[in-house]
């Protein structure tokens, strides 16, 4: 009496990630996916291997800290709340007279395209304040707004008059940077439309409408005096 042998083999009843895919169609997909991963290893080592760890701002001079700043491999490389993060202290460690004098002068030295690296860093910081700021406007209830704005702005002035040097010249941090600033509001819009997008702009256009009509009153009440 005969007997058939039974395959031990069993089918998988989940199926195979590429079940239905030919063997050189799949070969392919794999030697690609390889591929970018390979690529995505490489320039991650790249950026690993060429960004500058910050400079310790308790420990270094402010020529160190600002050659980081303007260095392309340097600051900007940093995620954006690292670079707030690294701003403030750079801030609390130079703030006193002879910290900010420092400071400026080192930020003079820095050359245009230094200072430019710098801003286009520092604009993204700026930017998710202002996001930060924008959204918890928006859920605040109407009949507390101008408070909140009029907190906004005194906040604004505080740093401003802060970063200014309270009118010293030689503490005006701000000062190096005015070349690169438009002198004309159609000039600051083409910096918006440029580094903003649609949705951020519709999310911060209440607070910034609300603020600069309260600038408006502000103006006008002071005109009056």
């Amino acid at each position: 009496m005969s007997t058939k042998t039974k395959k031990s083999g069993k089918k998988s009843s989940g199926g195979s990630l590429f079940s239905g895919i030919s063997p050189r169609t799949r070969n392919t997909i794999l030697v690609g996916v390889g591929s970018a991963a390979l690529i995505a290893g490489l320039v991650w080592a790249y950026y690993a291997l060429t960004t500058i760890p910050p400079p310790p701002v308790d420990k270094v001079a402010a020529q160190e800290v600002t050659d980081y700043l303007g260095n392309p491999r340097g600051y900007g490389r940093l995620s954006v709340p690292r670079r707030e993060e690294y701003l403030v202290g750079v801030y609390q460690q130079f703030n006193t007279p002879k910290g900010m004098e420092d400071l400026n002068r080192a930020l003079r030295s820095m050359s245009m395209q230094e200072r430019q690296v710098f801003v286009d860093a520092t604009f993204d910081v700026a930017r998710e304040r202002v996001m930060v700021l924008a959204e918890e406007f928006n859920r605040t209830p109407p009949k507390d707004r101008q408070r909140f704005v009029d907190n906004a702005i005194s906040n604004f002035r505080n740093l401003q008059g802060n970063l200014g040097g309270g009118g010293n010249p030689n503490m005006n941090v701000g000062e190096p940077f005015k070349p690169l600033a438009p002198e004309q509001s159609d000039g600051w819009n083409k910096v918006l439309f440029s580094k903003t997008n649609a949705r951020d702009r519709a999310k911060a256009e209440p607070l910034i409408d609300a603020m600069a009509k309260r600038l408006r009153e502000q103006k006008a009440q002071a005109a009056r005096r």
